[in-house]
């Protein structure tokens, strides 16, 4: 009987034992099946957060391509010549030959005056025209370079070079630099608030003075010329004369200070 008992408890123990991990192997199934369904499911807030990302991402590039380009549609005859014009790059040609031109900063002030209602002020005060100025402005270093330029950005250039060459003196070769010149024409750069008609004008521009091939005197006289030109003589002075007339007072203002701080000399008797 004793023994009967000891039998019977041991089996007790052992159906407990059984049924314990049962209950713990159904829990964690649970357990595991939730987990996975939870993962399964959609997480509105992250979907939100993401499809937000990438909605500001497709408006920023938007707006980096709408930056760049004119307000207008461009016609499709404009379109082609400004992508051909990308296609080409930079231009280069250079003038070899003999000639008594050079590039003179007075007289091309001179030039640019007596060819426009342009005062001398205006001309020398060119360079305060702002980046709201969509019209022709023109560089000039003595004896080195000239720069056409709209809205801030090169659209050719004329530099003095310097080429070797060899002549025979005294029966003997020396060998020397004379100088000639290079003419260079840009692609346009788009810059927002531009139309179609400014990007027009800069491809003509650009079309003229390569139409030069390289002859200096004809490449600084279609930079003058479009300088010039009445319209945008216009534009510029809009752009600039009130600033000059800033300077021109602020200038006067400092003058007469410095006269009044300056202390009065007294002469002897």
């Amino acid at each position: 009987m004793f023994l009967g008992v000891i039998v019977f408890a041991l089996v007790a123990t052992l159906l407990a034992i059984l049924a314990l991990r049962a209950i713990r192997a159904l829990t964690h199934g649970s357990g595991k099946g939730q987990q996975q369904q939870t993962s399964g499911k959609s997480n509105p807030q992250a979907e939100s957060r993401k499809k937000g990302q990438t909605t500001e991402k497709e408006e920023s590039e938007k707006e980096e391509v709408q930056k760049d380009a004119p307000k207008e549609d461009l016609p499709e005859e404009t379109r082609s010549r400004y992508a051909a014009s990308l296609s080409d790059g930079i231009s280069e040609a250079f003038y070899l030959e003999d000639t008594s031109f050079r590039i003179d900063e007075k007289a091309t002030a001179d030039e640019c005056i007596s060819g426009s209602a342009l005062s001398y002020i205006e001309y020398n005060n060119r360079e305060l025209a702002g980046k709201d100025y969509f019209g022709f402005n023109l560089i000039v270093e003595d004896d080195a370079r000239m720069v056409l330029t709209y809205n801030g950005c090169a659209v050719a250039t004329l530099t003095k070079v310097e080429r070797e060459t060899t002549a025979i003196i005294n029966g003997e070769p020396v060998t020397g630099t004379i100088p000639a010149y290079r003419t260079n024409t840009f692609p346009p750069e788009l810059k927002e608030g531009m139309v179609t008609s400014d990007l027009e004008k800069i491809l003509e521009a650009s079309g003229r003075i390569k139409a030069c091939t390289g002859n200096p005197e004809a490449v600084s006289a279609v930079m003058r010329e479009y300088f010039t030109q009445g319209e945008n003589v216009s534009k510029l002075r809009r752009a600039i004369d009130r600033k000059i007339q800033m300077k021109e007072s602020s200038r006067r203002q400092k003058q007469d200070s410095a006269q009044r701080k300056t202390p009065k000399r007294i002469l002897p008797r």
